[in-house]
C-alpha cells in the first residue's frame, strides 16, 4: 500500500511538469505561415552560407594595405576588402597586425570553421528569437559572405561598416591612432539587429596574435592583481580559456560561479620578444570581459582580446512564488534592449624596453592619471600610516531575540589608541565599524551610535581625542545592503531587481540570512541625507564597504539604473564623500573609484591559481603605488605569518589591524564577524614590532611610483622605487647570496638610492 502511493505520488509529479512544460512551450511559441517570399529570402540566407563556407579562410596580404594615418610614434595602414589594419611602430619597426601572425598561417590545422574566425575583423555571438529554445550561437563576418561598405578616411584614421547578411547585423568601426596607441571603436548609434539578438561582439580578438617560437612570451590577465600566462607549446586543451567580466559578475545576470578573483581593472596584454603591446579597455569596460586563449586552446596561436557584451542571459520564472527554487524557469535575453554606449579599446605599443608587465603597469599608470584624472597621493607625514579597525559591536542568535555583543566602546577605543601611540606609533588611520544600532551586522543602519558603545557623545569624544593626536577617524557605513529598514528603506520599492522582476539579495552573513541590495540611486538619497551627520560629528571620512566594490544592472521601474549608469552613481556618491568629509576609504574596490578615494583595503594582492596561469605579479600594485594608499588582509588575520608579511613589503602594502576590546571567544558566533584574533591585549606589542618594519621599509616611498619589479632566483624579489630606493625580499629558508648582497632567509633588505644600505 506504501508502495502504491509513493508511485502514484511520482506519477502525479512528472505529469503535473509534463503539463507546465507543454503550457510554456504553447505560450511562448510563434506560428507563422510564410509566403514564397519569405522561403525565397530563406534560400538566399542558406545559398550565401553555403557559398561563404565553401571558401577557405585566408589572411590578407601585406600589399593589400595603404597607409592612411600616422602620429609621431606610429603609423596606420588599412585594407579596404577586410577592413584589417596594420600598425607600425617607428621607433622600432614592429609590426602589429589586427590578424594573426601570417608567417605561420600555413601550420594551423585547426578546423575550417575556426580558421575564419581567425581571419575575421569580428566575431559575434547571436540568438535567434524565433525559436522556442534560445541557444547562442557564433559567427563571424568571413563564415557569413559578409561584406564592407561606407569607408571613409577620418582624422587619425578610418571607418567601415561591416555587414553581416545571414544574421543581419549590422555593425559600424572606426580605427585610429594617437601618439602610442591606436583605437578600435563600435560606434553604437549604428549597430542594428534585423533577425537575430546579438549577445556579443568580439572586435579584432586576434589583434598581434602570436605562434610560440622559443621567444620569451606571455598574454598579461588582469586576474586579481595579475597573472602572466607563459607562451609555451601546449596541446589541445580547450579547459584553459580565460574569460572574465570587468568589474565581477553582475547578480543580475548569474552565472557560473568560477571562484576567481574578480577583474578589478579593464587591461589586458601581450609581451612577445621585443614587441608587447598594452591594451585599455576606453569606453564601454562596464560590459566587457577579457578573453584570453594560450596556444593550444582553440587554436595554435596565443591571444587575447575584449568581448563587448550587448546582451546578458537571465532565467525567466514560470511561478511568482518566490519559494520555489529558481530553477524553475527558462533561459532568456532582453528582446527589446542592448546594453548601450560606444566600445572602445585602446592599444599601447610599448618600446621595446618596457614591453614587459612593468612597461605594461606603468603605462596603465600615466593613462590614469591623464585620462581619468587619478592625482598622485600628497605625503604629509614621513612615517607610513597603520590602518587601525576598531569593531563595536555585533550580534548573535539568543533564545527570543538576538543577543547585543559589546566588543568596544567608544571610551576603550581610546585606550587602544593611547596603547599604541604610546608604544611609538605616531601616524595612524583610525576606522570605528560596528557602530550603530545592532552592530556590525546591521546593514543600512546609521545614525545614532548606539548608546552602549557611548553614543554619540562618545563617538564625539572619541574622534576629537583621535584630532589631538594627529589621527584621522573613519566612520564604516554598509549602504549597499539593508536588513534593518534604516533610512526609510523598503525592499519592495528601493530595492535592486533583476529582469524577472526579482528583488536582487545577498547572503553576507553567517546566519545566511538573504539581505535586499540596495538600488544606487537609492543608496545616494541615503548618503545625502546622513553626510551632514557626519560633519557635525566631526569625520574625517567614510568607509564605505561594497559600494565601488560591485556593479549591477538594476531594473528597479522607481530607482533602476544600468550598469555603465550605476557606475557614474557610485562615483558620484564617493565624491560628494570625499568633498564633504575629506577622505573615502574603499575595500577591494575597482579602478574605477581611484579618483575618489584615498585608500583601498583588502586590495587583492593574488591570483587565481587557474591551471593556465603560470606567474602572479603585482600589475595592480606597480600601477596604482604613488596614486592610493592600500593594504592587503588584516595583519593578525594573515593565512601565512610571514610569507604575508614579505609580500606586503614586496608589493608596498600599508600595515592593517583590526581589534576589538573584548575577547574573540566572545563573538565566534556572531552574524558577522569571523576573524582569528582581534583580542587588543594579545597584540599591542607585536603591533608595534611590525609597524617599525614595514616603516623601515615603506615610510619614505608612500608618495614613489615603482618602476621596476623582477625575480633575482627562485623565491627572491626585487622592487625599485622612483627614488632609486631598492627592497630585496627572501622568502626561501635559507640565505640568499649575490656577490656583496646578502639577504636572510624569510627577510628582506633595503638599498637606498645610490646603493647605500
Amino acid at each position: 500500500m506504501i508502495r502504491m502511493i509513493k508511485t502514484n505520488k511520482t506519477a502525479i509529479i512528472v505529469t503535473i511538469l509534463i503539463l507546465a512544460a507543454v503550457v510554456t512551450f504553447l505560450t511562448r511559441a510563434k506560428f507563422e505561415f510564410k509566403d514564397s517570399g519569405q522561403r525565397s529570402s530563406q534560400a538566399v540566407q542558406q545559398n550565401t552560407t553555403v557559398e561563404a563556407a565553401s571558401v577557405p579562410a585566408k589572411l590578407p596580404l601585406d600589399t593589400d594595405f595603404k597607409q592612411v594615418a600616422e602620429s609621431e610614434t606610429l603609423r596606420l595602414k588599412m585594407d579596404d576588402k577586410t577592413g584589417h589594419f596594420i600598425v607600425e611602430d617607428k621607433r622600432n619597426g614592429n609590426l602589429y597586425r589586427s590578424y594573426p601572425d601570417p608567417k605561420y598561417w600555413s601550420k594551423e590545422k585547426i578546423s575550417e570553421t575556426w580558421k575564419k574566425h581567425l581571419a575575421s575583423p569580428l566575431m559575434v555571438q547571436y540568438v535567434d528569437f524565433s525559436k522556442n529554445i534560445l541557444q547562442a550561437k557564433e559567427t563571424n563576418l568571413a563564415a557569413e559572405g559578409g561584406s564592407i561598405k561606407d569607408i571613409q578616411t577620418i582624422p587619425g584614421g578610418f571607418k567601415l561598416v561591416y555587414e553581416f547578411p545571414v544574421t543581419g547585423f549590422t555593425i559600424p568601426v572606426q580605427v585610429t591612432v594617437a601618439q602610442d596607441y591606436v583605437e578600435t571603436k563600435i560606434l553604437q548609434e549604428g549597430v542594428k539587429e534585423t533577425k537575430m539578438g546579438l549577445v556579443w561582439v568580439r572586435p579584432y580578438p586576434f589583434l598581434g596574435a602570436e605562434y610560440t617560437d622559443g621567444q620569451d612570451g606571455y598574454l598579461f590577465i588582469p586576474d586579481g592583481a595579475g597573472a602572466l600566462v607563459r607562451f609555451k607549446d601546449n596541446q589541445l586543451n580547450v579547459n584553459k580559456l580565460y574569460d572574465e567580466l570587468t568589474y565581477g559578475q553582475d547578480i543580475a545576470f548569474p552565472g557560473i560561479n568560477n571562484n576567481r578573483n574578480k577583474v578589478m581593472m579593464p587591461v589586458f596584454g601581450m609581451k612577445s620578444g621585443s614587441k608587447g603591446f598594452l591594451a585599455v579597455v576606453h569606453e564601454g569596460d562596464e560590459y566587457a570581459d577579457v578573453v584570453a586563449a594560450p596556444a593550444g586552446v582553440l587554436s595554435n596561436y596565443n591571444w587575447i582580446g575584449a568581448q563587448m557584451n550587448y546582451r546578458s542571459s537571465f532565467l525567466q520564472f514560470t511561478t511568482r512564488n518566490t519559494n520555489v527554487p529558481d530553477s524553475w524557469g527558462y533561459v532568456d535575453y532582453d528582446r527589446d534592449h542592448m546594453f548601450g554606449s560606444d566600445r572602445s579599446i585602446r592599444y599601447y605599443m610599448l618600446d621595446e624596453k618596457k614591453t614587459d608587465y612593468v612597461g605594461m603597469a606603468e603605462t596603465y599608470r600615466q593613462y590614469l592619471m591623464k585620462e581619468k584624472a587619478v592625482k598622485p597621493v600628497t605625503v604629509k607625514d614621513p612615517n607610513i600610516p597603520l590602518y587601525t579597525n576598531i569593531i563595536g559591536a555585533d550580534r548573535e542568535k539568543g533564545v527570543i531575540s538576538d543577543r547585543y555583543l559589546n566588543l568596544t566602546t567608544t571610551s576603550e577605543g581610546i585606550q587602544i589608541m593611547n596603547s599604541l601611540h604610546d608604544k611609538g606609533i605616531n601616524n595612524m588611520s583610525l576606522t570605528f565599524t560596528g557602530w550603530q544600532k545592532g552592530g556590525y551586522s546591521s546593514f543600512g543602519q546609521t545614525f545614532p551610535v548606539d548608546s552602549r558603545l557611548g553614543g554619540d557623545s562618545g563617538m564625539k569624544a572619541f574622534i576629537d581625542h583621535a584630532h589631538g593626536l594627529g589621527y584621522p577617524v573613519y566612520l564604516e557605513a554598509q549602504y549597499s545592503l539593508n536588513n534593518t529598514k534604516g533610512g526609510g528603506f523598503d525592499e519592495k520599492f528601493n530595492a535592486m531587481v533583476n529582469l524577472a522582476g526579482r528583488t536582487l539579495m545577498q547572503s553576507p552573513l553567517f546566519n545566511r540570512e538573504r539581505t535586499p541590495v540596495v538600488s544606487d540611486k537609492y543608496i545616494e538619497q541615503m548618503v545625502d541625507n546622513d553626510l551632514p551627520k557626519y560633519k557635525a560629528m566631526g569625520v574625517d571620512g567614510l568607509a564605505v564597504g561594497l559600494l565601488g566594490q560591485r556593479l549591477y544592472n538594476d531594473y528597479n521601474t522607481g530607482y533602476g539604473s544600468s550598469r555603465d549608469e550605476a557606475r557614474k552613481i557610485q562615483e558620484r556618491i564617493l565624491q560628494k564623500i570625499k568633498d564633504t568629509l575629506g577622505g573615502v576609504q574603499g575595500e577591494k574596490s575597482n579602478v574605477y573609484a581611484l579618483p575618489h578615494i584615498n585608500y583601498i583595503r583588502d586590495m587583492v594582492y593574488d591570483n587565481s591559481y587557474d591551471l593556465f596561469s603560470d606567474e602572479s605579479v603585482p600589475f595592480a600594485q606597480i600601477a596604482t603605488h604613488g596614486l592610493v594608499s592600500y593594504s592587503s588582509e588584516y595583519v593578525n588575520n594573515r593565512q601565512e605569518d610571514v610569507n604575508d608579511f614579505l609580500r606586503d613589503i614586496e608589493y608596498g602594502a600599508a600595515p592593517s589591524f583590526v581589534f576589538t576590546k573584548a575577547e574573540t571567544k566572545k563573538y565566534v558566533n556572531s552574524y558577522g564577524l569571523r576573524f582569528y584574533n582581534t583580542y587588543y591585549p594579545d597584540w599591542e606589542n607585536f603591533a608595534s614590532e611590525q609597524y617599525k618594519r614595514y616603516n623601515e621599509a615603506l615610510g619614505d616611498v608612500q608618495d614613489q611610483f615603482i618602476t621596476g619589479h623582477r625575480k633575482l632566483a627562485e623565491g627572491v624579489k626585487e622592487t625599485t622605487y622612483a627614488n632609486g630606493k631598492r627592497i630585496i625580499v627572501n622568502y626561501n629558508l635559507t640565505e640568499y647570496r649575490n656577490g656583496d648582497l646578502a639577504v636572510p632567509a624569510h627577510n628582506f633588505v633595503v638599498i637606498r638610492g645610490g646603493g647605500g644600505k
